[in-house]
């Protein structure tokens, strides 16, 4: 494991090598595109690869209080971003930044979650959920810097499927501190290692491919939804996109059937929406899998 000296400095020269680089225009990003897909030409793929080094920094820059070297992180998010540019395809309508961000993400957060020690002997499902949903959770039910109340414990609980133990455990681990992240750096000693880390200010390319995503999102839901019948979809919709879900007994009586029978039609709805998306994903990783999830990712595709 490299020292934390090493690790800063390589976060530093990174952070500067890739600022050289500017962003490309649409129209440039299409042509090497078009280049690196049709010819193999070199070039294009290593000028795609350096004008977008940015968001690759990014994304790992916010895994640094995993503890692991950032020159790990950095390493593993260029990995991911350099099988992106060699996949990618323009002539499917997005950007390489909306394409690239969850094969950086995925190989970022396969190498934390293999690796991070506070996650070793109990890397469950749940554990992982926590681990990269947690303060995200926190911050959208207003709580902030400070130990969460039984309350606010079980809210967090039931927002996660997880148990109140379990958000307890991982609550305690992130406010361990970690050591690398507070050691002083420079001449002076006068700046900490968090300082050289990428700020948490939404990036040009992030809020591109926020638009992205969201527009991605939108179609393939509206798309999935084409495969189910009038009734089907309105029962579906009814249940799953919708901020305050119809109750079962409601949609009963509307429809004169049992709430059993209502039951049934949402199940057989929702594994039809899910077959359709995922077979568009499996060619185009648009979405992270999380993005399948119940209500939250149907929520936010809708």
């Amino acid at each position: 494991m490299a020292s934390y000296n090493e690790s800063t400095e390589f976060l530093r020269t990174f952070t500067a090598q890739a600022n050289r680089y500017p962003m490309l225009l649409p129209e440039q990003e299409a042509q090497l595109a078009r280049d690196w897909a049709d010819r193999q030409d070199r070039r294009a793929f290593d000028k795609l690869v350096q004008s977008h080094m940015r968001l690759a920094v990014k994304v790992a820059g916010k895994y640094a209080r995993s503890g692991l070297p950032i020159a790990d992180l950095v390493s593993e998010a260029n990995i991911g971003l350099i099988k992106a540019v060699q996949r990618f395809d323009p002539t499917r309508g997005f950007r390489l930044a909306t394409y690239a961000l969850w094969w950086i993400r995925a190989e970022v957060q396969s190498f934390v979650l293999h690796n991070w020690s506070l996650l070793k002997g109990g890397n469950t499902a749940t554990l992982k959920r926590l681990f990269f949903n947690l303060r995200q959770t926190q911050r959208k039910l207003g709580i902030h810097d400070r130990v969460m109340s039984d309350a606010e414990a079980q809210r967090v609980a039931e927002t996660l499927s997880a148990s109140v133990e379990d958000v307890r455990e991982m609550e305690h681990r992130f406010a361990t501190p970690v050591g690398s992240l507070n050691v002083p750096v420079g001449e002076d000693g006068d700046h900490e290692a968090i300082d050289l880390l990428a700020d948490d200010t939404e990036s040009v390319e992030e809020r591109l491919v926020d638009r992205g995503e969201l527009t991605a999102r939108r179609a393939l839901m509206k798309d999935a939804l084409t495969q189910l019948g009038e009734r089907e979809r309105h029962i579906f919709a009814a249940r799953n996109l919708s901020d305050q879900p119809v109750t079962l007994e409601t949609l009963a009586r509307h429809y004169g059937v049992s709430k059993e029978r209502i039951r049934q039609i949402e199940s057989g709805a929702y594994k039809k929406v899910v077959r359709r998306v995922r077979s568009h994903a499996e060619t185009t990783p648009l979405l992270p899998p999380m993005a399948l999830g119940r209500r939250a990712g149907l929520m936010a595709m809708a």
